[in-house]
């Protein structure tokens, strides 16, 4: 559970007895004016939160408890998940949150989404199950993704922002993300009120643009000047676990940017894979790999070293 009530100096040490004080080599090469960081934007999905079980476990399982008739094997759900998911993601962004058909709510686009992989994974609505017994299993889905039970913070995540909230460092915390509203409204705060944390609270739906389009980091930029009026693009980091979503598109807006590679979490899952990364001034490879970390305890170590220099 993250505390208040910390000192400076508390803080500090804690980035030391975490990560060590070899000088800071786990962040000497990250091409980062951290001495300006005055805001962090986070990513939800990959970087703060999982999925405490796989996406299709969770399926798989409610179509169980449900009584679904012939459910689908595990793997034909995962086929089915991810063609569904793609085209639907393609066809009405935002899960529905630009959408002019009437079907605009999160839980309307789950609905069209979740038929979707049915049909996918060979199972024909009013031909192999009815709509009650559709309705179960996707209420069961529904809640489980609406609950505490379907997610977990990540350990560097928790460490991270324990950190930051318990140290009197002045830095606003807040979420750009292309997630549903209600991990704003409900998932955040169900997870031991995690959004106690942060200030300002930007997701996809709300404005009708995903990462990386500009619109959405637009929207986090004047979110947080609300906070801080005075407060310039490059003063904020926005940290993400997708190149083209999280990293270009930042930068491309003109944030600073850290890329978060979970590729080798055994919990985290990638989506949107299909995205086109913007480009932006100085993009290039060593760029990338220069400002790309693994753990979120590197950016305490970076904000350790930002407050020893002031």
């Amino acid at each position: 559970m993250v505390q208040f009530g910390a000192t400076k100096s508390a803080f500090l040490f804690l980035c030391f007895v975490l990560l060590g004080s070899n000088d800071y080599s786990a962040t000497e090469a990250l091409n980062i004016a951290e001495h300006k960081i005055r805001a962090i934007s986070f990513d939800v999905t990959g970087t703060l939160l999982a999925s405490k079980e796989p996406v299709i476990k969770t399926y798989y399982d409610a179509a169980i408890w449900s009584r679904f008739p012939n459910p689908p094997p595990l793997e034909e759900l995962k086929k089915g998940f991810k063609k569904a998911y793609k085209e639907r993601c393609i066809e009405s962004p935002c899960f529905g949150g630009n959408s002019d058909d009437g079907r605009g709510s999160g839980r309307e686009w789950w609905i069209d989404t979740l038929q979707l992989v049915l049909e996918y994974a060979g199972r024909k609505a009013h031909v192999d199950y009815t709509q009650e017994e559709f309705d179960r299993f996707f209420r069961r889905v529904y809640q489980q993704f609406g609950s505490s039970h379907g997610y977990m913070v990540l350990d560097d995540a928790e460490t991270l922002i324990s950190s930051l909230s318990s140290s009197s460092s002045d830095v606003l915390m807040g979420i750009t993300s292309n997630t549903p509203t209600r991990y704003m409204d409900s998932v955040l705060p169900m997870l031991d009120n995690l959004h106690d944390h942060f200030r300002f609270f930007t997701c996809s739906q709300d404005v009708g643009h995903e990462k990386p389009a500009p619109e959405i980091f637009e929207a986090t930029y004047q979110e947080a000047k609300f906070w801080m009026p005075d407060l310039q693009k490059d003063q904020v980091l926005h940290i993400g676990d997708s190149l083209a979503c999280d990293y270009c598109g930042a930068k491309a807006y003109g944030f600073q940017a850290i890329l978060l590679d979970r590729s080798d979490h055994p919990k985290v899952t990638a989506y949107q894979t299909w995205i086109d990364a913007p480009n932006y001034p100085g993009k290039s490879e060593e760029d990338i790999d220069g400002n790309t970390i693994t753990s979120l305890e590197e950016v305490t170590t970076l904000l350790t070293k930002a407050t020893q220099q002031q």
